[in-house]
């Protein structure tokens, strides 16, 4: 999260887990500095000993006096919100246990990952509902795909795969069994362009090209899940 905060320019004054307080703030600066963006969040120790955080307030200040002055939330111009709320959205996506398929399997939160896993979709999975809904028509593997609500639906040869649109975790039908499938950052080329440079649209269609040819998959892993019926 820390990496992310730096990436686009918050500040935060926590220089890791030895300097850890009750409450942490994040700032960002925006509008040429006319308004200031806190974003707080909770640090605590989850019962195995993992040290979390856990998301809090969002709030906006504008700049009076020489100082800042908290603003009520209908007064934030539309633009300084959306980006605000852009970055908060980013934060939560990309850093939530949801995100891990490691907390699957262990942890006293994975109670919390199977619910967020699969849940509703927030509204930055909505967008990314539309833009897959414009995109599948055009895919190679257009015919073995279709979207049902939460869900990017997959035919393989082997079993039908469901990739939820919002976490890009798999279960596969007919016994909704979970289907770890971690993906290899190390074989990027930075020759496909998405929209709005999403990396979870990337990461889902990548899943959905590997799954509708499920018979061709070389990793024993995978294969071994797949073959698998709870």
């Amino acid at each position: 999260m820390f990496a992310l905060f730096r990436a686009r320019g918050w500040k935060s004054g926590r220089l890791g887990p030895w300097a850890m307080g009750d409450e942490d703030v994040a700032e960002r600066v925006l509008a040429a500095g006319e308004w200031r963006i806190r974003f707080f969040h909770i640090w605590a120790d989850s019962p195995d000993g993992a040290e979390l955080a856990a998301t809090d307030q969002v709030r906006f200040d504008r700049r009076a006096e020489g100082g800042w002055q908290e603003a009520p939330l209908a007064e934030v111009p539309a633009p300084v919100f959306s980006e605000a709320m852009r970055d908060v959205d980013l934060f939560v996506g990309v850093c939530s246990i949801a995100a891990d398929p490691d907390w699957a399997d262990s942890g006293p939160e994975r109670a919390y990952w199977q619910r967020a896993s699969f849940a509703e979709l927030t509204e930055s999975a909505e967008a990314r509902r539309d833009a897959l809904a414009r995109l599948l028509p055009r895919l190679k593997i257009a015919e073995r795909c279709e979207l049902d609500g939460r869900f990017l639906v997959v035919r393989g040869d082997l079993r039908t795969y469901r990739i939820h649109l919002g976490s890009a975790n798999i279960l596969m039908d007919p016994d909704g069994a979970y289907l770890c499938v971690v993906p290899d950052r190390t074989k990027r080329d930075g020759k496909l362009f998405l929209p709005f440079e999403d990396e979870r649209l990337s990461l889902i269609l990548s899943k959905a090209f590997l799954l509708a040819a499920d018979t061709e998959i070389t990793d024993e892993t995978i294969r071994r899940q797949i073959g698998r019926r709870a």
